[in-house]
């Protein structure tokens, strides 16, 4: 694979909603993409222009802007835009301007399209807040068959130990469906090769009907997500093969849960983005213990739940500063805010305070400090109408 595009595909691999797709058409997206440069200060699109396809923030920051000129919303990287014209007439809906020199990855549009109306997880993902449909179902109440791996990898039972750790790793799955003809008779996964084949000593040419768990514990297609998170936790397993009418049609493991929260600690991410005051910034943030509960039951490391955590309140930072700039006024020379304590490591939980640093310039001047007075108080305060609560220590 050229090097330009394995650095595309491991990117988006991070990025959703393309972390959901199969390892082969992930591939083949991921060879699709353009990169484009954008200096500071650019025009990416203007509102009424046609849009060449979607675009993904890379490195660097855009911010999106109404045909008003009033903004929409401040993006970083991993965030996408120009999907509202693109699902619409083709036209873009608003203006994007690079903030500074940024990095920017471009799916071209029917490319687009065709994924937004073939993949569950686009269609999900982009049209979200524009159906006028109840609001998304947690985990518990998907359907299995919405959640499971769709890229089904198999072997046969007389096939060798070593073939099966082959095909795991060209693969790069965990699991493997072992099926005898059309019958499916066990899993075969990691920790198998590595306890029952690796560990005892078993001949590599072995069979896998040796390692293999026969007839394990399975879900129908139809079943709900809570069915999983409760066989998972009673029978201790990472794997469960999902059968319908005695056919193994997918696999849907510990991962593919973790991929379905990140999409949804996305979700928040892109709501704060594009929230217009304070309430609607805590509206979002009120969504968080929903959001843990769901990600602690589909047993996520913990590394990975405080940083998605975390995520939401990068976002919702930069969100409130995006406002606080709107209504004061370009700031008179540049800043940084730096997120410090649990925000600063990505160690956030449900229950965190606030402690932050502004930087500022050394050109500042005495009449300059009100303006960053206003601001470092307008964004404090809305953190904690947020729930990132001042510090008690203060």
């Amino acid at each position: 694979m050229d090097h330009d595009i394995q650095t595309i595909k491991d990117f988006l691999e991070t990025v959703s909603p393309y972390m959901s797709l199969p390892q082969d058409e992930l591939a083949r997206v991921a060879g699709s993409f353009r990169r484009r440069t954008a200096a500071a200060g650019s025009v990416i699109y203007e509102a009424g222009t046609p849009l060449d396809g979607l675009f993904i923030v890379e490195r660097g920051s855009v911010e999106v802007l109404e045909p008003s000129g009033s903004l929409v919303s401040l993006l970083g990287p991993r965030n996408s835009f120009g999907e509202r014209g693109l699902l619409r007439d083709g036209l873009a809906a608003t203006t994007a301007r690079a903030v500074e020199e940024s990095s920017l990855l471009l799916l071209p549009a029917d490319l687009f399209r065709e994924l937004a109306a073939t993949v569950p997880a686009f269609d999900r993902f982009f049209q979200r807040g524009r159906r006028a449909e109840p609001r998304e179902a947690g985990i518990e109440t998907r359907k299995v068959g919405e959640l499971m791996t769709r890229a089904l990898i198999t072997i046969g039972p007389a096939d060798s130990i070593r073939m099966a750790a082959e095909r795991m790793r060209d693969s790069r799955v965990s699991s493997l469906g072992v099926i005898d003809g059309a019958r499916f008779v066990g899993i075969v996964t990691n920790r198998d090769l590595a306890t029952r084949a690796l560990a005892a000593g078993m001949d590599p040419a072995a069979p896998v009907s040796a390692v293999m768990t026969p007839d394990p514990v399975a879900l129908a297609p139809d079943a709900l997500g809570t069915d999983i998170l409760h066989l998972m936790l009673e029978h201790r397993i990472g794997h469960l093969p999902v059968v319908d009418g005695g056919q193994l049609v997918g696999i849907i493991t510990q991962t593919d849960l973790t991929r379905f929260q990140a999409v949804s600690s996305a979700l928040l991410v892109r709501d704060a983005s594009r929230s217009g005051t304070v309430a609607e910034l805590a509206a979002v943030t009120a969504r968080i213990p929903d959001l843990l509960m769901q990600l602690v039951g589909s047993s996520a490391r913990h590394e990975v739940v405080t940083r998605l955590v975390t995520d939401i309140a990068d976002a919702v930072t930069r969100r409130l500063l995006a406002m606080a700039e709107a209504d004061l006024g370009p700031p008179p020379v540049p800043y940084l805010w730096l997120a410090c304590g649990s925000q600063g490591r990505r160690e956030q939980t449900g229950v965190s305070d606030q402690d932050n640093c502004l930087i500022l310039d050394d050109a500042v001047s005495d009449a300059d400090m009100a303006y960053f007075q206003a601001l470092a108080r307008f964004t404090s305060d809305g953190l904690d109408a947020c729930g990132y609560v001042y510090c008690p220590a203060r």
